[in-house]
């Protein structure tokens, strides 16, 4: 059934090419022959590679689509965290919330450039300047964050470690993976370290050569066009980096041509003396006994095993016809069967349990190939799908799972069953299907009923449920297995709106209003009531909180009135909320995490809100008028604080009035989003010149420009990344620190994950500086706080990070914050 050469050429007609003008994620993870072809192709290959970063953008994408796609390596994208400190630049989610978003953007960027992702679970608290600073937040324990790596390097094995960063240089969270990844790189493989996890059954693991990102080693060039794909492996890297859309990235495939990755050898126990990152490294089929010691005979019958599977892998890729591509199928399965009967040698071979597992383990991967190679040969395709995909604790519901034949040769029998989480039940164990011929398929459905204590499934959980398909062509048995787009939710999901409410304190009582809101998940009516948890001395107004919810998705907001004692205590307590239905209480909810980019997942939150009593004035009769780029969600705080406060639309900037706003913010980076406010600059600043107050939150470095303001400032990349650092004041009887609120030092306290950023480092001499603030050992220009009479108004530039103390109810960031907004009303 051999036929011939490989006809590649006729990959041009199939695989998409051509130069992408906008971000394109179906065009890389390849169907059809080209992804065939890269299924053989990693046959007679045997190899592991870690790479190592900080964050979820920090990746090399090209090098990981070289790895992955061109050499076929198992190829890992290994981060410290997933990015929760960091900015969002297209929408809402911060914090956990983002760090959903961004794990799913590296999962679309390996879907694209061929990798796998991996975390060792260090938390992304914000910019750290030094690895010191890093290692001193307790989510960075080092001792434990080593053992995470060495637990991953000790299971997967990978026979290169790169590391993205180096000890110096780079933020502090990248100084710290410097110091890490070869701190790890040598526990791992040291048995006196991490003993506990040998004794869970993991063994010491040495890696080959250890790289770190940087000139003067070697060069690897990923701008080298792969012919199946259409692309260079440096292309496919660029619209993989893509994927970090929230982060400012988008796809491009940018122009052909060499791109170099440069790393340099750290260390290496197959000798440092290289020209290129591959020297001294196996990986061809023998490297799947390299290392196994025991028996001679054993190993001699493994390696002649092994000589006779590559010698198929040859004659699978020198017979591959295009035209005809289940040409070669016998023989994927006879290396498929050949490895399976090496698997049983081994495991039935007089080595020792340490040598008989990392054989075993071995040939498992190799057997996962060759499966995956079956699949892709034979054109099968497994289907599943429920007519449900969001389903609920104790629910029946069905699932169909649709195996297809799509190649040209018979598929004798399968077998359909489905894998499912202890608890659950399934009306049929499986079904079996005769002869199932070209372009037919077959089909079970199953009912399917979910434990009754069945977990939710968060953002971080794979999806519950997969179907096998175990099916036979030519007298070899192949399976395959899909999983479904299901997740369980809460039968009844609670939320908040608010989810941080700040008060002011009062000398009367105060009745405020919080929206709760539930939703029904199930496919039955459900009705109930809302209680609230409410801090000690507050109490509720509302005297109904039922509700009824007749369909599966109808949902209701309850406006809960409660109300806030006068002489309230100052401090920050929470407001619990809980749905009673038929006696059972619900107290989560979930926020949907969904872009075009990325698959859509639900993060979980208690249906808890922070709330705070903070000691804050603003100026009577106080109007602002916000210019909101959708970062920040500043206006909510102000609007609770007793501002009246109104967004500016495009077309408020263009012809509206503005000289009825005493003040108008222009809102967290707001430029990236808004246009119009470079259009009316000049607007906004006749705005300042006739009696205005503008005040201008931080832009990063050519996002706002110092030309739109009356004068002239730079920005630069300065910024104060310790939340406790000294804060000067340069002008103490400036009314931003004397009215309506009296700024001391306690004002500066408790604030969250850093001081500014983005700092200007120049400006003109009509600006005066109001604060100074340094990191320790720092002296940067005192730019985080600019002010500028203009006319009869002001022009304010704070890059002092107000969003984040605002978001994380600290009370100075609202006292200063309203002294800037109540400037007009000094008296």
């Amino acid at each position: 059934m051999k036929r011939g050469l490989v006809l590649l050429v006729l990959l041009c007609l199939i695989v998409v090419t051509g130069f992408a003008k906008t971000y394109v994620f179906e065009a890389i993870p390849e169907t059809g022959l080209a992804k065939t072809i890269l299924a053989l192709e990693k046959l007679p290959v045997f190899g592991t590679v870690f790479m190592i970063g900080a964050h979820p953008d920090d990746e090399d994408n090209g090098l990981i689509a070289y790895l992955a796609k061109g050499l076929h390596l198992e190829t890992y994208y290994l981060v410290s965290n997933w990015g929760q400190g960091g900015q969002n630049e297209i929408g809402p989610e911060l914090y956990e919330a983002l760090g959903v978003l961004r794990s799913q953007e590296l999962a679309s960027a390996r879907a694209i450039d061929g990798g796998k992702q991996l975390c060792f679970n260090a938390y992304d608290f914000g910019f750290s300047k030094t690895a010191e600073e890093t290692f001193n937040n307790p989510d960075w324990d080092k001792e434990t964050i080593i053992g995470n790596l060495v637990e991953l390097i000790r299971t997967y094995k990978p026979d290169i470690v790169l590391s993205r960063h180096a000890p110096t240089g780079g933020h502090g969270h990248h100084q710290a993976c410097g110091v890490l990844v070869p701190e790890a790189v040598a526990a791992a493989a040291d048995p006196n370290m991490y003993p506990e996890q040998l004794e869970a059954g993991l063994q010491v693991w040495q890696a080959k050569k250890l790289y770190q990102a940087g000139s003067g080693g070697v060069r690897v060039n990923t701008g080298e066009y792969d012919y199946v794909l259409g692309y260079s492996y440096n292309q496919i890297g660029r619209i993989a980096r893509g994927s970090h859309q929230c982060q400012g990235m988008a796809g491009s495939l940018g122009t052909p041509g060499d791109a170099f990755s440069n790393y340099k050898l750290l260390s290496s126990t197959v000798g440092m003396e290289e020209t290129g990152m591959f020297d001294n490294l196996d990986f061809s089929l023998k490297a799947i006994s390299n290392g196994i010691a025991g028996d001679p005979e054993v190993i001699s019958a493994i390696d002649g095993m092994l000589l006779e599977l590559n010698g198929i892998t040859s004659s699978i890729l020198a017979g591959f016809n295009a035209m005809d591509p289940t040409g070669i199928g016998d023989e994927v399965l006879e290396g498929l069967s050949l490895v399976r009967e090496m698997i049983a040698f081994a495991a039935e071979s007089n080595l020792s349990d340490n040598n008989k597992e990392l054989l075993v383990e071995r040939l498992v991967i190799k057997e996962a190939d060759f499966l995956a190679a079956a699949s892709e040969v034979f054109s099968t395709k497994l289907l599943v799908s429920g007519n449900d995909s969001a389903i609920v604790p104790g629910q029946s519901f069905e699932v169909t799972a649709t195996f297809w034949n799509l190649g040209k040769e018979v598929i004798d029998k399968a077998e359909l069953a489905l894998v499912l989480p202890e608890g659950w039940t399934v009306d049929k164990e499986s079904e079996a299907f005769e002869a199932i011929n070209f372009n037919t398929n077959g089909q079970a459905k199953f009912t399917v009923t979910v434990g009754a204590d069945a977990a939710y499934t968060d953002a971080f959980d794979e999806n519950p449920i997969s179907a096998v398909a175990v099916w036979e062509v030519m007298d070899t048995s192949v399976w395959t297995e899909s999983v479904a787009d299901i997740r369980v939710v809460p039968k009844v999901s609670v939320s908040l709106d608010p989810e941080r409410l700040m008060t002011t304190a009062s000398s009367s009582a105060i009745t405020r209003t919080i929206n709760v809101k539930v939703q029904n998940n199930s496919k039955e009516a459900v009705s109930g009531t809302v209680d609230l948890e409410l801090p000690a001395g507050w109490e509720i107004v509302t005297k109904d909180t039922s509700f009824s919810l007749g369909k599966e998705n109808e949902s209701k907001s309850i406006q809960v009135e409660f109300k806030i004692p006068a002489n309230a205590p100052l401090g920050e307590s929470e407001i619990v909320a809980e749905a009673i239905v038929d006696g059972e209480v619900f107290n989560k909810g979930f926020q949907v995490i969904a872009y075009p980019h990325i698959e859509t997942k639900n993060y979980y939150k208690s249906s808890v809100a922070r709330v705070a009593v903070i000691d804050v004035e603003v100026a009577s009769g106080l109007k602002v008028g916000y210019v909101d780029g959708g970062l920040d969600i500043n206006t909510v705080y102000l609007r609770q604080m007793g501002v009246d406060v109104t967004e500016l639309s495009p077309a408020d900037l263009a012809s509206g009035d503005l000289s009825k706003y005493d003040t108008i913010v222009i809102g967290m980076r707001a430029a990236t989003t808004r246009p119009d406010i470079e259009a009316n600059s000049a607007r906004l600043n006749e705005y300042v010149f006739n009696g205005g107050n503008l005040l201008v939150q931080y832009h990063k470095t050519r996002e706002y420009l110092g030309s739109w303001a009356p004068f002239d400032f730079t920005i630069s990349s300065n910024r104060v990344t310790v939340e406790e650092a000294e804060i000067k004041i340069l002008v103490p009887d400036h009314p931003i620190f004397n009215w309506p609120n009296v700024i001391g030092d306690s004002d500066w306290e408790g604030w969250k994950q850093e001081r500014g950023l983005y700092f200007p480092s120049k400006w003109a001499p009509e600006f005066t500086p109001l604060i100074d603030t340094d990191d320790p050992g720092e002296d940067i220009p005192a730019g985080s706080l600019l002010i500028a009479n203009y006319g009869k108004g002001t022009y304010i530039y704070t890059a002092l990070v107000w969003y984040r103390q605002l978001d994380y109810l600290v009370p100075g960031g609202y006292r200063v914050f309203a002294n800037m907004l109540s400037l007009p009303k000094v008296k």
